[in-house]
């Protein structure tokens, strides 16, 4: 039972990443909760059981805030600041390219940009990216665009198969997938922070935009 609570478990590391420590730890508080009830557990379960406690117990020991601090002495006023440097825009970094097959149990992670899978990503395989991702393949494992709270990025690709698909801290698993599987799509987050699924056109057929073959 415990498998099935992973995506939950990764949602909650890109929420406390993000700086929303609030969010991560009530995703933590949510998993122990529904640990809970069980009975016997496996090893493995427990051990996770007791990660996830220590790790809400990290999350929740962080710094103070001000506002729960003891009020200081006012500070003296500050010379205003300096006008701003002008400087050139800074260059967005190109994306992140793929061309193999993303195999079982690799993680490939695009910092500051998309990624672009030219091949499949199976099963097993997790895939992230600060800004989009788009896969030119089956997606059949793991995939989060907007890594980094990016929440306008999107996620495309030719063959929707995945264990799990998310934008920022959205996702959907498999079985939220029923009516999309297999066919291609895009994955983007509504404005009420789910994430949806909508078709990807793919436009007409190879054959009709050349016609048919010549014969000799």
């Amino acid at each position: 039972m415990l498998d099935t609570m992973f995506a939950t478990e990764t949602m909650a590391e890109l929420s406390a990443r993000q700086g929303r420590l609030a969010d991560a730890m009530a995703i933590y508080r949510h998993l122990l909760a529904g640990a809970g009830g069980d009975g016997d557990r496996a090893a493995g379960d427990t051990a996770r059981i007791a990660k996830w406690k220590a790790r809400l117990a990290e999350l929740g020991s962080g710094p103070a805030s001000a506002a729960d601090s003891p009020s200081a002495a006012p500070e003296p006023e500050k010379a205003p600041p300096a006008p701003p440097e002008v400087t050139a825009p800074p260059v967005p970094r190109p994306s992140l390219v793929v061309r193999e097959p993303v195999r079982s149990g690799q993680v490939i992670y695009a910092d500051g940009r998309d990624l672009i899978v030219v091949a499949s990503v199976n099963s097993g395989a997790q895939v992230l990216a600060d800004g989009n991702i788009h896969v030119y393949g089956a997606l059949k494992g793991r995939a989060v665009a907007g890594a980094h709270g990016q929440r306008d990025a999107q996620l495309f690709c030719l063959a929707l198969e995945a264990e799990l698909v998310g934008v920022d801290t959205g996702y959907l698993l498999s079985d939220d997938l029923t009516a999309q599987w297999g066919a291609p799509a895009r994955v983007e987050l509504a404005s009420d922070g789910r994430c949806t699924v909508t078709p990807l056109p793919l436009g007409k057929p190879l054959s009709r935009l050349i016609g048919p073959g010549r014969r000799t």
